[in-house]
């Protein structure tokens, strides 16, 4: 005897036949849209999918590009390491000499001065200027040989009139045929001895 055949059921039950007055399921109409202006939508998507792959893949290249001219120039810019050293070594010593200028009288200009202010029979031996006692203030000594006490004293006076300098006093005198002397004083900031 035979065994009875099962018959298979289908999930889905596709009717052919609609008939004209009647609305479609809203599973048909989904169906229908992606059939009709659901694929342009989806071709669209696939589209920009597919541009921005290609974009991506032009980046990679773009970057690959630049990373070997980079690495081209490598050696061409550690050869320029030596010159990069020297313009920084030469750019930090015009920063101290700039510095070291702001901080400290024209000296130049006040030797000019000493030398106006000096009589014609007066041989300066020595000028010293020296900052390490009272810093910021400068100290001066001026060292020379006069014939005659009257172009010392009137030497003297000349520089405790000038504003440049301050506290100028005879420290040391003698007397040994000329007379040698030694004057201490202070160089005046606010005066404009400062260059």
């Amino acid at each position: 005897m035979a065994a009875p055949v099962k018959s298979k059921k289908f999930l889905f039950k596709v009717n052919l036949f609609v008939h004209k007055g009647e609305r479609p399921k809203l599973y048909i109409q989904a169906f229908n849209w992606l059939l009709s202006s659901g694929r342009f939508i989806v071709v669209f998507v696939e589209i920009i999918v597919v541009a921005a792959f290609i974009y991506r893949y032009k980046l990679d290249n773009d970057i690959s590009n630049i990373n070997s001219k980079i690495k081209d120039q490598e050696p061409y810019i550690q050869s320029l390491q030596s010159t990069e050293n020297a313009v920084k070594q030469v750019q930090l010593q015009l920063q101290s000499i700039k510095v070291a200028k702001s901080n400290n009288p024209a000296f130049s200009s006040i030797i000019k001065i000493i030398a106006d202010l000096t009589p014609t029979d007066i041989t300066l031996t020595n000028i010293t200027f020296d900052r390490t006692q009272t810093f910021p203030a400068t100290n001066i000594i001026i060292s020379g040989v006069t014939p005659s006490n009257l172009d010392l004293s009137a030497f003297l006076a000349a520089l405790k009139k000038d504003p440049h300098f301050t506290q100028i006093t005879l420290s040391n005198i003698s007397f040994k045929g000329a007379t040698d002397f030694t004057i201490t004083g202070k160089l005046n900031t606010s005066s404009g001895g400062q260059s």
